[in-house]
């Protein structure tokens, strides 16, 4: 009696019991060791791999089915770790096509599985199966000479585990499989429903798709819904659908649509926390992909977000609203955004290249060139440019015209502003995020025209404003910088030049000003000097620093600058911290001059001369500032009231810029004195402005006022 003979008759015998009712266990009419060694074997011809199963029970009655415990499937690699195991696999088995030696399982129920999908820096992925090519008419060899086929129903999944670690397109991440139920796992068509979740995130499958495992070369259709929820509230949808061709080689060929919608973008960190995305919300997509999985072609678009974080693309850039936009695979894509550039209100026009140019881009920005046209937008007026950008080689054409401009609260606003020049760069797309600005001038040249009508800033204002920009190998030169003064500068033409040669090792830095009005909160910001005056400050004076940063800067700064202002306000509380905190000076006093003379050497700031004029009370003194830590030592003589009704006495200066520490100054004696009453003198307002202005133009003070001041309470505050 052959092998195949006796299997034939036990499992006639078997179907018989089922058949006659029989309720007694079977099991010993299929050795469940035979039924080990075939699936083993079934698995092996399929997959190439090792499938482990430590023991196996086969029951017969009342219904046939399986259990299976400690299974494992392996990775192909030399190691022999598994790439699948569970600790339990229980699965009904058909009974009729038993007589045809095919084993369906049904209903497979899998017990604590786990899934580690691993791929390497090479492409070598653990999820490409190499089947085994049988030899001989036995197939697989088998003790019966009889080729036994194994194949998969339906499978239900609970509470699995997921771990990818992909080494080629550094990604890795675990989730938790809740639940995965497929059906049709033996057709061609096979019915999904999945639950995976990571931390407070999940999304939910429902969906079709061809045969498992998709046939060799044949497109493999797919149709899919999924549903994303983030703290267990709906956060948006995808459906794909369409046919990939060879998915588990990486997709040879696909051509999918897309359709979606998702609340919030950061909602997908929840899945992927390392994903770093952009801050977006409201996101709707149609896509059109082609190509493949692995290097995907974008045939059409069309996207809309609001409030997009865009700093990645251009730094400080945030739409508002955005849309792109392209029908077809040749058309150009449109772009048009309505947001900020910082404090700066934009709206943007224009186009991209090519979808599948745009998509290469945005993925590759350092390696791929983005054909745009873009252009500012005010009214029927804009600021095109026009190029290409990444790919290091970004050259750009810019030109245009706008009737106002404005930088945003507190920066600079134009009228009539026109630019017009040239930019190109070797520079990688990401150094112009935060970059690194001496790297970038060695890799960049630019020429640039920029005029305007009228410009103003705080409280300073120009007509025919005029700058010219320009760098190359590694310097960048405003050459000239120019404009004519109003209001207290009226008529006042004035110019400076600002370089910063980076073509060494240590930039080099070199201002000059003859001279500059600018806003005095900004100039008294950038040398670090205290809020005292509010006004339009003259600057005067030429300055040389080495170094990467501001810290640098203002340790190496060697040159002479002088500094002025006439009517303005004077802060008393600053003053008051300057020469003593019970001085009775309060809110912002009537200033007529302020001017200073400092020459900048070794890190320090030498004040020849520092005075100020106000109502009620003038100050002068001279004194150093260590510009590296703001130390102070100020020798000053404040002299409160007027004519005959004035009192002054030295005082001293001393701990930081911040926090200053004014004492009484003893004389050379040793002794404190307080000076009362005595002729006012001559105006000290022509002598100062002069100086600080280096004996150039500027306008003159007002005339001191006449009256009296209250000299007890000068003397109340000095004596406290």
């Amino acid at each position: 009696m052959t092998m195949r003979f006796r299997t034939k008759l036990g499992l006639t015998l078997g179907g018989c019991a089922v058949l006659l009712g029989g309720t007694t266990l079977a099991s010993g009419l299929m050795d469940a060791n035979w039924a080990r060694t075939r699936l083993v074997q079934a698995v092996a011809e399929k997959t190439g791999r090792t499938l482990r199963i430590d023991s196996l029970h086969v029951w017969l009655l009342p219904t046939p089915w399986i259990s299976a415990q400690g299974v494992g499937l392996t990775d192909g690699t030399p190691t022999g770790k598994d790439m699948f195991s569970a600790r339990e696999i229980r699965a009904r088995v058909a009974f009729g096509p038993l007589f045809q030696h095919r084993v369906v399982l049904d209903n497979v129920v899998m017990s604590a599985p786990q899934l580690d999908l691993e791929r390497d820096a090479a492409g070598h992925a653990n999820w490409h199966f190499t089947p085994l090519e049988r030899s001989g008419e036995g197939g697989s060899g088998t003790t019966s000479g009889q080729h036994w086929n194994v194949s998969v129903a339906s499978l239900h999944l609970r509470d699995g585990g997921l771990i990818w670690n992909d080494a080629k397109q550094n990604l890795s991440g675990t989730a938790t499989l809740d639940r995965v139920n497929a059906k049709g796992l033996d057709s061609s068509l096979v019915t999904l429903d999945a639950r995976v979740h990571h931390g407070a995130g999940a999304v939910r499958l429902n969906g079709t798709t061809g045969p498992l495992p998709p046939a060799k070369g044949q497109p493999w259709p797919l149709n899919a819904d999924l549903a994303f929820t983030a703290s267990g509230k709906p956060a948006g949808h995808l459906h794909v659908g369409g046919v990939v061709t060879d998915p588990d080689q990486g997709g040879t060929a696909m051509d999918l649509q897309l359709e979606g919608a998702l609340d919030h973008l950061r909602d997908l960190e929840t899945l992927f926390p390392r994903a770093g995305l952009p801050d977006a919300s409201n996101l709707t997509l149609q896509a059109g992909l082609a190509g493949s999985l692995t290097d995907p072609t974008l045939r059409m678009v069309h996207l809309r977000a609001q409030s997009a974080d865009l700093s990645r693309a251009l730094p400080g850039l945030r739409a508002d609203t955005l849309a792109i936009d392209a029908d077809h695979p040749d058309d150009l894509t449109d772009v048009a955004l309505n947001g900020r550039l910082r404090d700066l209100p934009v709206a943007l026009r224009g186009t991209l290249g090519t979808p599948d140019q745009t998509l290469h881009a945005v993925r590759k920005p350092d390696a791929v060139p983005l054909p745009i046209t873009l252009a500012l937008v005010n009214g029927a007026t804009s600021i095109k440019a026009s190029g290409e950008v990444g790919g290091r080689k970004t050259s750009l054409e810019v030109h245009g015209a706008l009737p106002t401009f404005e930088l945003g609260a507190g920066r600079p606003a134009f009228e009539d502003l026109k630019v017009d020049g040239h930019v190109a760069s070797t520079a990688p797309v990401s150094s112009f995020n935060g970059p690194d600005l001496p790297a970038l001038l060695r890799s960049s040249t630019a020429t640039l025209a920029v005029v305007a009508a009228r410009a103003s800033w705080q409280s300073v204002a120009w007509e025919n404003v005029e700058a010219h920009v320009t760098a190359d190998d590694g310097k960048l030169t405003i050459d000239p910088l120019r404009g004519n003064g109003t209001g207290t500068a009226q008529g006042i033409a004035q110019s400076g030049r600002v370089t910063l040669d980076a073509s060494g090792s240590v930039p080099r830095l070199d201002i000059s000003a003859q001279p500059l009005v600018l806003p005095s909160q900004v100039v008294q910001g950038w040398i670090g000097m205290p809020q005292l005056v509010n006004g339009s400050l003259q600057i005067v004076g030429s300055v040389t620093a080495n170094g990467d940063d501001l810290a640098a800067w203002r340790q190496s700064a060697v040159g002479h600058v002088g500094l002025s202002m006439v009517g303005g306000r004077v802060s008393g509380k600053t003053l008051a911290s300057l020469i003593g905190r019970g001085i009775p000076v309060h809110g912002n006093i009537g200033l007529r001059c302020f001017g200073t003379h400092m020459q900048l050497a070794d890190g320090h700031a030498d004040l020849g001369q520092l005075g100020l004029e106000a109502d009620g009370l003038s100050l002068s003194g001279h004194g150093t500032v260590d510009l590296t830590n703001g130390q102070l030592d100020l020798h000053l003589a404040p002299r409160i009231g007027i004519g005959s009704a004035a009192a002054a006495s030295p005082v001293a200066v001393k701990g930081t810029i911040d926090a200053p520490q004014p004492r009484l100054e003893p004389g050379s004696d040793g002794r404190f004195a307080i000076s009362i009453g005595g002729p006012g003198g001559s105006d000290a307002c022509p002598d100062l402005l002069s100086a600080a202005r280096e004996g150039g133009p500027g306008p003159a003070a007002a005339a001191p006022p006449k009256g009296k001041g209250g000299v007890m309470d000068l003397l109340k505050g000095l004596l406290r």
